[in-house]
């Protein structure tokens, strides 16, 4: 049983955040103005005209939005997101960027050199079937 209350902006953001739309074009598609759709994702309760205008672009249906478990996926949604956070601003990597640049520069001068050396053999196959005609 879902205990959390429902908190409609939020799910409104969280699915705009799915189909990677900004408010503004979630606002365009909807007939809404870009401060409205921001006004919108912080209020708990719309109105149903608000949420069929806003659900549309989406391709969700008002009652499959009322069912949303919002704690199943809000749950998830936030603890990737404390989870992120927790590294703060660091740089969180465990190479050397210069080395992963010098790795790549010296398998693409491998590849060059087998580029070469195929055009080589091409070159080459080509020549014997001019001097077989």
């Amino acid at each position: 049983m879902n205990t959390t209350a429902p908190h409609f902006g939020r799910r409104i953001a969280f699915l705009r955040g799915l189909y990677r739309m900004t408010q503004g074009q979630l606002g365009e598609q909807s007939g809404f103005k870009q401060q409205e759709v921001s006004d919108f994702e912080g209020k708990p309760e719309l109105a149903d005209e608000v949420l069929m205008r806003l659900l549309g672009p989406l391709g969700i249906t008002i009652e499959r939005f009322k069912e949303m478990d919002e704690g199943a996926f809000g749950s998830t949604v936030y603890h990737v997101h404390d989870q992120a956070q927790a590294f703060g601003p660091f740089n969180t990597n465990n190479f050397n960027p210069i080395e992963k640049v010098v790795e790549l520069a010296g398998k693409n001068e491998e590849l060059y050199e087998r580029l070469l050396e195929a055009e080589k053999e091409k070159n080459v196959y080509l020549q014997r079937l001019l001097d077989n005609n």
